[in-house]
């Protein structure tokens, strides 16, 4: 909670309020929701339409569909970044997630976990309200109206110690989300797995190019899209009754996986 409430707004506007404003700002967010949503819908095409998963439990379909589509592009994807590329582009990451991926997760995502699993019913108004109320979404919109404004240095400097925080702790909850207890069943979920973390960081790529990104700001967008399967659809599979186990293990093989798959990735597409 600590994190959710202050670290991360803290960790977003900082890194917002002194990134360079240009096209990124829009490129970046356009670019990883229609990657996302692609996914998604080729996830669905996928698990519902070829013959050898039609018999795929329902409840095992939901978990799939948002594994193909949702990256861990801040708890994973901003620790990458700002290790091969610097602290300076770690806003991509922010951009990305949460201008993009965290609110489509939270209303396509959360819809369509609701259509497969039997759990909590939930509606477009609640998830976009839901999406309006995150804490570090507040911290960007503060970073991008600070843009041009004579901040105080120990303002800053606050907000950067506070964001320094985050990284060993997001890393440390992605341990604690690694459960290789149910790997047997990883099969099932091979076409989701290369999906995400094949396929994406490539669209990604494309779609960036056809934006107008490029340099280290290309980079830092296609790591995002390389990125394993979001710790957060772990608990969107237990809200929404999905098949938990299932979730885990996907999270945990796509994890270990992107340590050889995120290499492979930046070498073919650079």
């Amino acid at each position: 909670m600590a994190v959710l409430h202050f670290f991360l707004p803290a960790l977003a506007f900082g890194l917002i309020a002194t990134a360079k404003v240009d096209r990124s700002f829009i490129a970046v967010p356009l670019v990883a929701a229609a990657v996302t949503l692609f996914c998604l819908g080729l996830g669905w095409v996928l698990y519902r339409r070829l013959p050898w998963f039609r018999t795929a439990p329902r409840a095992a379909v939901g978990v799939l569909l948002l594994s193909a589509a949702f990256g861990n592009v801040t708890y994973l994807g901003l620790p990458v970044i700002t290790e091969i590329l610097g602290s300076r582009f770690g806003y991509v990451a922010i951009l990305y997630d949460l201008l993009a991926s965290t609110p489509v997760l939270l209303t396509v995502g959360m819809l369509t976990a609701a259509r497969y699993g039997s759990g909590a019913a939930v509606s477009l108004g609640a998830s976009l309200t839901r999406v309006l109320k995150l804490p570090p979404l507040w911290g960007v919109a503060l970073g991008i109206v600070s843009h041009g404004l004579p901040l105080p240095k120990p303002v800053l400097d606050a907000a950067q110690m506070m964001g320094r925080a985050v990284i060993p702790v997001m890393i440390f909850t992605v341990g604690l989300a690694l459960d290789f207890r149910d790997i047997r069943r990883l099969p099932v979920a091979v076409p989701a797995l290369a999906v995400k973390l094949l396929l994406a960081p490539v669209l990604v790529w494309l779609f960036a190019r056809m934006a107008g990104l490029n340099g280290e700001v290309l980079r830092a967008v296609v790591i995002e899209g390389a990125m394993p399967v979001m710790v957060l659809s772990l608990v969107l599979a237990d809200e929404f009754e999905l098949d938990v186990p299932l979730a885990a293990a996907c999270i945990a093989a796509s994890t270990v996986a992107s340590f050889f798959t995120l290499p492979i990735m930046m070498k073919m597409l650079f």
